[in-house]
């Protein structure tokens, strides 16, 4: 698989990859437009029709917070309202989890993504969060009859 470095941060990312997985910066469009992965949560895919169902596809990863981010939540708890800091995380554990749902896919052959969710779980007593995007990976083909 080829790669490509992130823009942002310099990390090598794979070819098939929308963001980066150190620093969540979204990669240029050339690697987007070679993923040609569709990834939606209902289940099917309006205009298309299903060839090939490959299987259950997941992605996930678990993110803790060092001392630092700990400190600037429980400044920011202090105060109410968002705790930006876990909000930052917690998006960027969201797109890296998504990317390895699609490479994930990619290798099995599917173009698209269908019934895609998300979850979360602590773990460690609390310390980690473990994010996770699952769906069924399909092959699927313009509908003969779609506008």
């Amino acid at each position: 698989m080829s790669e490509f470095h992130c823009p942002k941060c310099g990390r090598k990312t794979p070819a098939v990859a929308l963001f980066c997985p150190e620093c969540g910066a979204s990669l240029n469009v050339k690697s987007a437009q070679k993923t040609h992965m569709m990834v939606v949560t209902t289940p099917t895919l309006p205009g298309y029709r299903i060839v090939r169902v490959l299987g259950v596809v997941h992605g996930l990863t678990v993110r803790t917070r060092g001392v630092g981010g700990k400190f600037v939540a429980g400044i920011e708890g202090m105060f109410g309202g968002e705790v930006t800091t876990y909000s930052s995380e917690a998006e960027k554990a969201r797109r890296e989890s998504l990317q390895r749902l699609i490479e994930a896919a990619t290798e099995m052959g599917a173009n698209a993504v269908i019934s895609a969710d998300f979850e979360t779980s602590d773990i460690l007593q609390g310390m980690a969060t473990l994010f996770s995007a699952y769906g069924t990976a399909v092959v699927v083909e313009p509908a003969k009859d779609a506008p």
